[in-house]
This record gives structure tokens, sequence and C-alpha cells, in this order.
């Protein structure tokens, strides 16, 4: 004999597996952005009972979305009824622990796909036996192979597309995962009614005396139960998430400050010594690669610190700074050399060119108030590999100064 079915519940049904799925996928992309093993550990945990209690409760709503034969009483054991909740949760824990990793074999997916569908349908059977009645519910043996078979192919289906998931641009990723969600919750659903399907009740069969759970009432609450604990889950490892996110934030922002105060100078925000000769090096690296090198020294500096102190010095170098980046390009390749220097990467200069660089800077920082008594400066230049392949001479070679300017004998 066979039952019907209220298809409010096969929908609730329904309903209560995709919000599983979608946390089983939301916690196997959260885990896998992880490198804490105690934290993995935890989350790979709670995603596991999450997800296992909610296949859990959509098998037990699907159940009572159906109306037993007429006569007929739907009741379940509840150490069994439990019992039946292990293999759902093991089942999710191999999910959760094949999405996360970082490499997987097709062979590795395939047995865990197996594994996944045996534990799927431990749960389902295991069920179906705590609705233990006398004489014994009977299956159909071809019906039943179908369900293991799909159990089996919806796993490795599901592991498919969780590691997919992951990967898709972000813009994109919450749309994915909702249609990802809604397959596996249709799969899900597929092997729990193929399973039904196999079920048949003999005539005058009655539900054992001692099975305290009523399945008439478990449909509604236990979906109302479970889609509030998926979804309290789903909130409390998002607001986990967002919170390691913007911790990583801070960790590569401090990062990058770091690096920028090892590599940089902090008045001018240019390249300092230490990061140029890094720049410098890597250009000589380059078979065939030729370039100028141009030094600028501030000659009025150390006068104007000691006249007028650090901050007006250092206004000085701002300003140099500027200028030079304007006539030379602002490029990565310029660097405050020392105290009172410059030094730039620039590509292979003839003499006129660089005669135009220095009237240009000439005339750019012949404006500044502290010129017309410290505005003393030279520039030099060297060509690579003409001047020198090694690249302390031909640092040496561009400090040789061939032009000067000083504003205060001009004016004079």
């Amino acid at each position: 004999m066979s039952g019907s079915y209220s298809l409010t519940l096969v929908f609730a049904s329904y309903c209560v597996a995709v919000i599983a799925a979608y946390t089983a996928i939301y916690f196997g992309t959260r885990i896998f952005t992880m490198h804490d093993g105690a934290g993995r550990k935890f989350w790979l945990g709670m995603g596991a009972i999450c997800m296992g209690s909610g296949i859990w409760s959509m098998h037990f709503v699907g159940m009572s979305a159906y109306t037993m034969p007429a006569g007929m009483t739907m009741s379940f054991s509840a150490p069994l009824t439990l019992l039946s909740w292990i293999p759902a949760v093991l089942a999710s824990a191999l999910a959760l622990y094949v999405i996360t990793r970082a490499t997987v074999s097709s062979l590795s997916i395939a047995a865990s796909a197996v594994i996944m569908g045996a534990g799927i349908c431990a749960m389902h059977y295991g069920g179906m036996y705590a609705m233990r009645m006398d004489p014994q519910i009977q299956y159909d043996g071809v019906i039943v192979a179908i369900s293991i078979i799909i159990a089996v192919v919806a796993s490795g289906a599901a592991l498919v597309i969780c590691r997919q998931v992951r990967v898709v641009p972000a813009q994109y990723a919450l749309v994915v995962k909702i249609v990802a969600a809604l397959v596996m919750g249709a799969a899900i659903c597929g092997m729990h009614y193929t399973g039904m399907a196999a079920a048949s009740y003999p005539m005058h069969a009655m539900a054992a005396h001692d099975n305290t759970l009523q399945g008439q009432w478990m449909g509604i609450p236990t979906a109302i139960v479970a889609s509030i604990v998926l979804l309290l889950a789903l909130v409390v490892a998002y607001r986990d998430f967002k919170q390691a996110e913007q911790e990583r934030r801070n960790a590569a922002h401090e990062h990058h400050r770091v690096i920028e105060n090892a590599f940089a100078d902090q008045s001018t925000g240019l390249a300092n010594r230490t990061r140029f000769e890094q720049l410098l090096i890597q250009k000589m690296s380059v078979e065939g690669n030729r370039f100028s090198l141009v030094y600028i020294e501030m000659n009025g500096y150390r006068d104007l610190r000691s006249a007028l102190g650090e901050q007006s010095a250092q206004q000085m170098a701002q300003d140099f700074a500027v200028a030079i980046k304007k006539e030379l390009g602002n490029t990565d390749d310029i660097a405050r050399y020392n105290s009172a220097g410059f030094i730039a990467l620039v590509p292979e200069m003839t003499n006129r060119k660089l005669a135009s660089v220095f009237a240009q800077l000439k005339y750019a920082l012949g404006g500044a108030d502290y010129m017309s008594s410290y505005g003393q400066w030279s520039l030099g230049y060297s060509n690579y590999p003409d001047s020198a392949t090694n690249s302390r001479l031909l640092v040496r070679a561009a400090q040789k100064t061939r032009y000067n300017v000083d504003y205060q004998a001009a004016s004079a």
C-alpha cells in the first residue's frame, strides 16, 4: 500500500534542503580562506553539524509531508531517529573536508562521493527504520538502488559545484551560490523522494507501541526550527567572516605600511636609497638594457637646515621632489638617495635632452622663497653601460656634476 503527499510540506522540505545546501557552500568557502588550524577545525565541525542537521531535518519534514495509507499512523522511535542524525553529520563533515582541500584528484572526489552517498542513504533508510512498524516496511530493490545512485551522483555533483563556487568572481559569487544551493537542494530531495517511492506498507501494518515521536506534527515545526538554526548559523558565520576580512585588511595595511617605511623616504614619499639600489640592480640585470642615471644635489640643504631648522630643510626637499617628478615623469624610479641628494633612472638621455631637463628644473625651482639664499644645486648624469657597468661606479660617475645653479649669485 502507498500514501499521498502534502505539497506544502514537500515544498517546505525543499526549502530546508536549499538552506542546508547554501550553508554547506558558505561554510566550505569560508573554511577554505582560513589558515588557522584551530579555526578551520572549529568551522569544519560547525559546518558539518549545520549541514547534517539540515539534511536530517529535510528528511523528517519530507516524511511529514507523506500521508500514510488509510488506517495507518506515522510515528518514530526517538533513539533511532536521533541515531539517524549521525550519518548525515559525518557525510557533511567529509563533504566540507573535500571542499576545503587545496587540491583534490578526480579519484578522491569519486571515492568521497561514494562515501557521502552511503552516509546520506544511511541517514535516510535509518530514519525510515526508526518508523518501526509491524509488519516492517517493504522496499523495491530496484528503486532503492536508483535512490543510492542518485545519492552518490548528487554528492559528487555537490562536491564539484562547491569547489568551483569558491573561485567565482566576487560580483557573481552570491548569485552562483544561490543557484548552486537550489540545484543541490533538488538533488537532496530527489534522493529522498525516490527512496520513499521504494517503500510500501503491508496491509494492516501497525506502528510499534513504543514509538514516542508522532510524525504528523513534526513537519512544519521541524522545518521552521531547522531553518532558523541554519540561518542563525549563517549570520554568525557571516559576522565571523566580516571580522576576519577586516583583520586581514588591517594586517595587509600594516604590512604595506612597514614596507613603505622600510623602502620609502618619509618626507618626500619617494623611494629611499635601499629601494633605489634594488631597482638599479634589476635594470642592470636585463640583457641589452641601456639607460641614464641622473643625480641632483641640493648643495644649500645643510646650510638651510642649520639656519632655519629641519622643517624648512624638509620643505626644500619636498619642493625638489615635486619638481623632479614633474620633469622626469612621476615614476617609481626616482629616489631620495641621501638627505641632500636625489637620483633617478630614466631612458638613455642625450646632452641636449639633459640640458632641457636642467633648464626646466631651474625654472620650476626658482620661485621658492629660500632659493635666493640657499638655492645652490647641481645636476650630473651617467649612462649605462657606457659610463660604468658597476652600480656603485655608475652612481659616482653621475655625482661628478656637470651643471650647477646658484640663485644667490644669479640675483646678485
